[in-house]
């Protein structure tokens, strides 16, 4: 079986199994290695585990104090760190725009119970939970796909931040049910489910047909 119809395959069993109220762990973990055969997985190389995060400390100066922040400044990210570190160091600190999937990040790290975010996250879990409102998913929409209904690099566009706000409601939704997945587990699904779906669907009618939808423009 190639990609695209076990992808089709696994994004239809995983919508049934969120509109019948039964996404578990037992699912999600046999969808990760349903993923796994097609070639698609978390990268745990590039993405070891992230540990006692809570405690972490910004000491960064204005200039840079270690190796890791020397590298940063040579990547020429030294002003996104420092502003990523700001996140971190703030509770009540929120995202603007241009900034979502940084300061997401940074509260996942200052408190787990906060789940990662980025496009391929967003993306996955548009695809596979049916519980999304009509105005939702065209928020969606517009986050992922250009005016020429092509995937954009990134997420991007006036929809950023209610796009994150929706995906932490919805993901709260699949984890609170009896025998549901821990949010962690979600994220390795829906990290490389995201990247799958991207590589195998070209285009928004490409994907409205992987999903199993009718294309409504």
């Amino acid at each position: 079986m190639t990609i695209q119809p076990a992808l089709k395959l696994l994004i239809s069993k995983l919508q049934k199994a969120i509109s019948e109220g039964g996404m578990t762990e037992e699912i999600v973990d046999s969808a990760i290695k349903k993923l796994s055969e097609v070639k698609y997985k978390y990268d745990d190389g590039s993405y070891p585990a992230l540990v006692d995060t809570g405690n972490f400390n910004d000491t960064s100066g204005n200039t840079p104090g270690n190796l890791a922040e020397a590298l940063l400044w040579k990547l020429g990210k030294w002003k996104a760190y420092k502003k990523f570190a700001a996140y971190y160091q703030s509770d009540d600190s929120g995202p603007t725009k241009n900034n979502v999937v940084l300061c997401a990040f940074a509260k996942h790290l200052r408190n787990v119970s906060n789940p990662i975010y980025d496009q391929h996250a967003m993306r996955a879990l548009w695809a596979i939970c049916g519980m999304l409102t009509d105005n939702e998913k065209k928020k969606c929409k517009s986050l992922l796909f250009n005016k020429k209904q092509k995937w954009k690099k990134t997420g991007s566009g006036a929809s950023t931040i209610e796009c994150y706000k929706l995906f932490v409601r919805h993901l709260d939704d699949l984890v609170n049910i009896e025998n549901g997945p821990a949010k962690g587990r979600i994220d390795r699904l829906l990290m490389p489910l995201g990247q799958a779906i991207k590589s195998s669907a070209g285009s928004y009618e490409e994907f409205c047909q992987l999903c199993g939808w009718r294309n409504d423009g």
